[in-house]
């Protein structure tokens, strides 16, 4: 079972602007809800960026109808029906809706948040179907909000404040089977579970047809990829497996007696280009599983912005110190990229990093650590849906997939900051504007 949204309802997608300098030429904001017809739409004279990794493609043209794209192709060779309504894009870039492959909205504004950052879809890890709906998450009325795909409460061991606390293996087998029965998308896995019940929660995984994400934050995420994991995260995971031999008691040392922040302590002895990251890429490239980085979320103490953030200040020295070792999370992440691993874009928000804006400030690490704005891009769309099993619908610009794209005012490829200069979202063919007063109001295209 593949799920996403409302249950009974398919998820509402939208047009999301952060429109405070106008819309496009074309584009008119009716200033209430106004019914549209079915019809079509050819999108103009835009450069087009489809999320497969070719270069923008610019003096372009998207049909739309009935909230699909119906084609793509150059100026011109886009054959429209009759009664077609053209918006003329000039000047302007499109692109698929993000997908933020690590967030946990907990509110109807939070996912608004979301969505005026271009984030269209996002993978939520936190709560089963049913708490779900308990949380006020269950029914949105009319709000736009991202297509939402749910896991349940993450398997944990012991007393989990925000997961699902396992006292045995076979409960934890049980847990994987009940979640599955509950409708959710993916069964996410925390460090504290024992290394010894990974194999036995990857079967049941695998019998009950959902994929399996390692959060494993201090450490073992090595373990799960090798017991069958679909993605690991985060990349500064504190695993000793990826430390020299010689280093890994000494870590575990300091680690356990807590007088280093484990990342700093981790970094400071990782070789990046060593064998023992070269096991780790191959336990990726073998089970074709993806990373998920999470560098915002890991270099978040370094200024915890957001007020809504769970974020721990680090002192002057740990920041000194984690400054000084950030160059080889950098080094790390070149290593996997060249390698060909299959990285994700996600922000781990409110938790670490904002709404929104941390799934931005992670792409841009990305593009410091080393990987071309076009890249990181793919990894922020195409790569994110099929982690979902969603490729099929969403993800890339192609003929028959959900009219799921942002409109920007400037060129991502050129400057991935760009990526924030949002003038429009068009999700399933409907089209919304995000207006001064911050409410959702529907566009009518004229």
């Amino acid at each position: 079972m593949r799920w996403a949204g409302t249950p009974g309802r398919r998820p509402l997608l939208a047009i999301s602007a952060a429109v405070a300098a106008g819309l496009p030429g074309g584009l008119a904001g009716t200033g209430q809800d106004t019914f549209i017809a079915l019809q079509s739409e050819l999108f103009t004279n835009v450069t087009v960026i489809d999320g497969r990794g070719g270069p923008p493609r610019p003096s372009s043209a998207v049909l739309v109808r009935g909230g699909r794209i119906q084609d793509v192709g150059a100026q011109g060779s886009v054959a429209a029906p009759e009664g077609t309504v053209v918006v003329d894009l000039s000047g302007s870039y499109l692109i698929p809706g993000f997908i933020d492959a690590h967030a946990s909205p907990r509110t109807t504004d939070e996912l608004r948040a979301l969505l005026a950052d271009g984030i269209t879809g996002v993978r939520d890890g936190a709560v089963s179907l049913a708490a779900f709906a308990e949380r006020g998450r269950g029914g949105f009325g009319e709000d736009p909000v991202p297509a939402l795909y749910i896991g349940g409460p993450v398997l944990d061991a012991g007393d989990a404040r925000r997961g699902a606390a396992l006292a045995s293996e076979a409960a934890a087998v049980a847990e994987v089977a009940r979640q599955a029965a509950d409708g959710a998308v993916f069964v996410s896995v925390a460090s504290s579970v024992p290394p010894s019940w990974l194999v036995g929660i990857a079967r049941a995984a695998r019998r009950a047809d959902v994929p399996l994400w390692a959060d494993r934050r201090d450490g073992g995420w090595l373990l799960a990829l090798r017991a069958g994991s679909a993605v690991a995260s985060p990349l500064v995971s504190g695993d000793s497996e990826l430390l020299p031999e010689r280093a890994r008691g000494p870590f575990e040392a300091l680690a356990d007696a807590g007088r280093v922040p484990g990342r700093i302590a981790w970094l400071e002895r990782l070789e990046p280009r060593g064998p023992d990251v070269d096991r780790a890429v191959t336990a990726l490239l073998s089970n074709d599983s993806a990373l998920l980085p999470l560098l915002a979320s890991a270099a978040a103490p370094l200024d915890c912005p957001a007020e809504s953030a769970t974020c721990t200040p680090l002192s002057d020295d740990e920041r000194t110190a984690l400054q000084a070792v950030w160059p080889k999370a950098e080094a790390l992440v070149q290593t996997f990229h060249g390698q060909g691993v299959r990285l994700l874009v996600g922000s781990d928000a409110p938790r670490t990093t904002p709404l929104g804006d941390g799934f931005h400030r992670e792409m841009q690490l990305l593009v410091e650590a080393g990987i071309p704005p076009l890249e990181v891009l793919g990894m922020a769309t195409r790569n994110g849906a099929v982690a979902l099993g969603q490729l099929h619908e969403r993800g890339t610009i192609e003929i028959g997939k959900r009219a799921d794209f942002l409109v920007l005012e400037a060129n991502p490829v050129a400057d991935i900051r760009n990526a924030r200069r949002i003038s429009l979202v068009v999700m399933d063919g409907r089209a919304w504007a995000l207006g001064p007063d911050e409410a959702w109001r529907r566009v009518r295209f004229n």
